[in-house]
C-alpha cells in the first residue's frame, strides 16, 4: 500500500472506527505525530466494505507567515501610539487606486505647489496631515488631504488638473458604530444633547459633527487600522462637473467644434440663412427689436 493511498482489506469492524497500526504506515516522530491528520473514507465494495486512508501533512499546506507591514504598498495604516499627536502621510494616486485622476498635467501642477516627489516620478503624490484626540474609549482623527487631480475642462475638454486641500474627521470607538434606524436632521441639540452623549461617550466634546460613515470600529486589542478607503472617498468627493483647465479658457466653438484657444474658425462671421422649406417666425417676429432698442 502506497504511504499516502492505498486501498486496504476488509475488516471485522466499522470502517471509521479506530483501525489496527498495521493498516497504517509506520509510525511518524511524535513531533510529526501531533500535527499528521489521517482520514478514512468507505467504499463499498463487491466482497464487503473497504476503505481509504488518506494521509495529509498540514506542513505541505503552512500558512503563510503574518507580517507586521502594510496590507498593501501606499496603504494609509494609523497605527496606536499613546505619544504620537501628529502623523504625515505619503503616497501616491496611482497606490490608492486613483489612476485615472493622474497625468503629467497633475503631476506638474503638484510639483509647482511644492507637494514634493515621491521615489516614482512617473506618480502624482498623495499627502496626508493628522491630528490625533484621544478621549475616553476612541480616538478622533483631524486632518486634510493634499494632491492634485486631472479631470476635463468643461469647456475645452483638456485636461484641466485641480489642486485638492479637503478637510476630514474621523472617529474611532473601541464599542460597535450601530448606525440608528431613524436619523432626525431638524433635532434641535438640546433636546438631542441626552441621545449624543450615549453616542460620543461624553457631553462636552464637539463630537456630534463626525459623520456616521466616518465612525469606525477600531477595538481596543488592535493595534492598527487601515484609513485608505476614506481618503479615497474624500477624493472622490472633489471630483466637479465645472472644472476649468484656465479662467481665460474661450471654449469649443459650438458650430464646428474648433478648440478656440488653439485655432480660430470663420463660423462666428458666416451668416446663418434659414431653409427655404422654413416657415417665417410669424407675428411675433417683430417685437425684439423694440425691446433691444431699450
Amino acid at each position: 500500500m502506497s504511504s499516502y493511498l492505498g486501498v486496504a482489506a476488509p475488516v471485522s469492524f466499522h470502517p471509521f472506527l479506530l483501525r489496527p497500526s498495521s493498516l497504517l504506515r509506520s509510525t511518524p516522530p511524535p513531533w510529526r505525530a501531533k500535527r499528521r491528520s489521517i482520514a478514512a473514507v468507505s467504499v463499498q465494495g463487491g466482497d464487503g466494505d473497504s476503505f481509504f486512508t488518506v494521509d495529509f501533512d498540514p506542513d505541505d499546506y503552512a500558512a503563510e507567515p503574518e507580517s507586521d507591514e502594510s496590507p498593501w504598498e501606499g496603504a494609509l495604516v494609523y497605527r496606536r501610539d499613546a505619544a504620537v499627536h501628529h502623523l504625515e502621510y505619503a503616497s501616491t494616486l496611482e497606490r490608492l487606486g486613483l489612476g485615472d485622476l493622474s497625468s503629467h498635467d497633475s503631476r506638474a501642477r503638484a510639483a509647482a505647489m511644492g507637494l514634493g516627489t515621491l521615489d516614482q516620478p512617473q506618480t502624482t503624490p498623495v499627502l496626508v496631515s493628522l491630528d490625533v484626540a484621544r478621549r475616553r474609549g476612541r480616538l478622533r482623527l483631524d486632518g486634510i488631504v493634499r494632491t492634485v487631480i486631472t479631470l476635463g475642462c468643461f469647456r475645452c475638454a483638456e485636461p484641466a488638473p485641480q489642486a485638492i486641500f479637503a478637510n476630514f474627521s474621523l472617529l474611532l470607538t473601541e464599542d460597535p458604530v450601530d448606525e440608528p434606524d431613524l436619523v432626525d436632521l431638524g433635532t434641535i441639540y438640546e433636546e438631542d444633547i441626552a441621545n449624543g452623549a450615549s453616542l460620543t461617550g461624553t457631553l462636552d466634546d464637539d463630537d456630534q459633527d463626525v459623520d456616521w460613515d466616518d465612525r469606525l470600529h477600531f477595538p481596543a486589542g488592535d493595534k492598527e487600522i487601515d484609513i485608505s478607503k476614506h481618503i479615497r472617498d474624500i477624493i472622490h468627493l472633489e471630483i466637479t462637473m465645472d472644472a476649468v483647465c484656465s479662467p481665460s479658457c474661450k471654449g469649443l466653438c459650438l458650430a464646428c467644434g474648433t478648440n478656440l484657444n488653439t485655432s480660430s474658425c470663420n463660423c462666428s462671421n458666416e451668416k446663418q440663412q434659414e431653409p427655404k422649406n422654413v416657415k417665417g417666425r410669424g407675428p411675433l417676429k417683430d417685437l425684439l427689436k423694440p425691446i433691444q432698442k431699450r
